[in-house]
């Protein structure tokens, strides 16, 4: 019987460098996916991607490797979705630093038009 994932998470950032992909690997290792059959954390060429479905993710632990390695040239983004409590919160990476915002999702989906 499956259940209805907690949270989704999506985002990019790039470019990244092996030092910077392997910590957020191992920030991203403790995530505990609904279906394992996808990876969390990819990389192609110099860009990661994150993408998951499931009851826990260490958004404070990616964050903090983040912070860490970003630089004026890095760009992303990392987009939390809380289905619990119904919320957006969508973390973006520009120029050195990391700006966040959130809304309910109810806004999100009749801004986009679902």
């Amino acid at each position: 019987m499956s259940r209805s994932p907690l949270l989704k998470v999506y985002g990019h950032v790039y470019p990244v460098c092996d030092d910077f992909f392997a910590d957020l690997a191992q920030a991203c290792a403790s995530a505990l996916p609904d279906d394992a059959a996808e990876p969390v954390l990819e990389r192609e060429r110099d860009l990661a991607r994150f993408s998951f479905e499931g009851v826990y993710f260490p958004v404070e632990e990616t964050l903090a490797v983040v912070t860490r390695h970003l630089r004026s040239e890095h760009k992303g983004k990392l987009d939390v979705l809380d289905l619990e409590n119904w919320r957006l919160i969508r973390h973006v990476f520009a120029e050195g630093k990391i700006r966040v915002s959130a809304a309910p999702l109810n806004n999100v989906l009749d801004y986009s038009g679902h």
